[in-house]
């Protein structure tokens, strides 16, 4: 994601990121915390890629969880980057904090991980190719994980998940109609694909058993092992 599209696409500054990210995403927590374990059982003393780090929530959360590993925090925004930078400082050279789209190449690792980030790249072909990428980088053994929603482009499927993300949003105080203005505003840069979609990319992009690891509602942390 670019700076532009951080202040203007979410209508926050990056130091106010983290604090709203918990009233738009239900059961946020869990979902880290539920990549934090799948990265925390494979990884050791390897090295993690973070793509589309933001803030570093989920690279610092790793970094506590997995004391021998290191995490690579890629980014094209540079005020999200700076706010990470503090966050992940204490953890020295562990951390990496690298600024460039995910279309660059990635180097060998033992873990990729994505939170909230790959529902920008909107084209499912350039999705699938960045899949194929990420599957190449991984180390035998390797895993990804993705944290992000996925949800039917129509259907009473759709329906049914977008009421109840507006109604766990409403338990922090945000009213049906801002919540459907915040979903028609989001879907301008967004784009969530069926969770059967994202495994089927991944099975095309060389993942043999491509898996949905948790889902809560439209969020969901998938993805699989090399």
């Amino acid at each position: 994601m670019t700076e532009h599209r951080v202040l203007s696409h979410l209508g926050l500054r990056a130091q106010e990121y983290d604090a709203a990210i918990r009233t738009y995403i239900p059961a946020y927590e869990t979902m880290i915390a539920t990549v934090v374990a799948i990265v925390s059982e494979h990884v050791g003393d390897g090295l993690v890629i973070d793509l589309g780090t933001g803030t570093g929530a989920l690279a610092a959360a790793i970094l506590d969880a997995t004391p021998g590993a290191r995490v690579r925090l890629v980014d094209i925004d540079p005020a999200m980057l700076d706010v990470a930078r503090s966050r992940v400082a204490v953890h020295g050279a562990r951390a990496e904090l690298v600024q460039e789209p995910f279309s660059e190449a990635l180097v060998p690792c033992d873990a990729v991980v994505a939170s909230l980030a790959l529902h920008h790249v909107m084209d499912v072909d350039a999705k699938r190719e960045l899949y194929r990428r990420i599957h190449g980088a991984l180390r035998p053994g390797g895993v990804l994980a993705i944290a992000d929603a996925t949800v039917h482009v129509d259907g009473p499927e759709h329906a049914h998940i977008y009421a109840r993300w507006a109604a766990e949003m409403g338990t922090h105080g945000i009213a049906n109609a801002e919540a459907a203005r915040l979903f028609a505003a989001w879907a301008q840069e967004d784009r969530y694909q069926p969770l059967s979609t994202e495994l089927a990319l991944l099975a095309d992009a060389g993942f043999a058993r491509p898996d949905c690891f948790w889902k809560h509602g439209p969020m969901t942390v998938f993805g699989g092992y090399r």
